[in-house]
């Protein structure tokens, strides 16, 4: 009897053992669908803006060059630093001239151009990429009868062969022609769209786009050329050709005075430098095409 019940143990025994050693084998129950390393995942998928999360951007971010530039690139700037808080964002400069040079010797991350990039300023060099294009407007004092000129009065009277307002239709008093200095990409375009490079005769060459606003619109006389989305009511925006300056009609091609607004970064530079690709990432995303648009520009798809 003892060896019996002995037997009976041991093989009770045996197969507890056997019931263990498989239960390693039995497959686990699903995995929720939301794991924690799915969450996690998640979490870290980059928005809209752009690909890098905000954990991957720190460091700084320098733009200099154009002007013309300065309100767009700093309302695009708030937002971005909003995204990505550890950048410190930083946008300068006194002309487009500036900004290849900058870009070259390292004193700025990306280079801004109211124009193209120039030959002699090897753009080979640089990933380029226009991220709006902007009208050109022809301003003058808004105690000036004058509404409309015709864009060969308009390079008459940059060349000096117009000087009087009189002749045009408006009161008798001599013409103010008020531009840009050398470095400006605004009178670069100007000058080429009126096809009167090197052939002005200007009453005053101004250092900035607010400088030339505060002359006209201290001046009854004067006449000078800004971007489009920098006019106010202390100027009064001409139409050209009988094209008033808005908008629409730089989209439909009718108001022709326009010209791109670059920016630019040592080539490849926008893909293998984590601060300068969410830059791009977010210029050209729908959040930074809407302000784009709310500074009175037209964005562009990213070539």
């Amino acid at each position: 009897m003892k060896k019996f019940t002995a037997s009976i143990l041991a093989l009770v025994m045996a197969l507890s053992l056997g019931l263990v050693g498989c239960s390693s084998e039995v497959e686990p129950e699903s995995a929720p669908e939301s794991s924690a390393a799915e969450v996690s995942s998640e979490a870290e998928e980059p928005s809209e803006a752009g690909e890098e999360t905000a954990a991957d951007v720190s460091g700084s971010l320098t733009l200099t060059g154009s002007t013309s530039m300065n309100e767009v690139c700093n309302a695009l700037g708030e937002a971005f630093t909003e995204l990505y808080p550890d950048v410190q964002f930083n946008k300068g400069g006194s002309g487009s001239g500036e900004g290849p040079t900058a870009v070259s010797d390292g004193t700025a991350q990306i280079g801004d151009l109211s124009r193209d990039v120039k030959d002699d300023e090897n753009p080979d060099n640089f990933d380029i990429f226009t991220i709006a294009i902007d009208g050109i407007a022809v301003i003058v004092n808004p105690e000036n009868p004058v509404s409309d000129l015709t864009s060969e009065q308009i390079a008459q009277i940059y060349t000096g062969e117009v000087t009087n307002w009189a002749d045009l239709g408006g009161n008798d008093g001599a013409i103010s022609v008020i531009g840009r200095d050398a470095q400006s990409g605004t009178r670069d375009g100007f000058e080429s769209i009126f096809g009167i490079e090197d052939a002005c005769a200007y009453s005053a060459e101004l250092g900035a786009t607010g400088d030339v606003i505060t002359s006209v619109a201290g001046d009854p006389n004067g006449i000078g050329y800004i971007s489009l989305g920098s006019v106010n009511d202390s100027v009064k925006a001409l139409m050209v050709d009988g094209v008033e300056a808005t908008d629409e009609n730089i989209i439909n091609d009718t108001y022709g005075v326009s010209r791109p607004f670059v920016e630019i970064c040592m080539k490849g530079a926008s893909e293998s430098d984590p601060v300068i690709k969410a830059w791009f990432d977010f210029v050209y995303s729908e959040d930074g095409k809407a302000i784009i648009e709310e500074c009175s520009l037209i964005p562009t798809e990213r070539e």
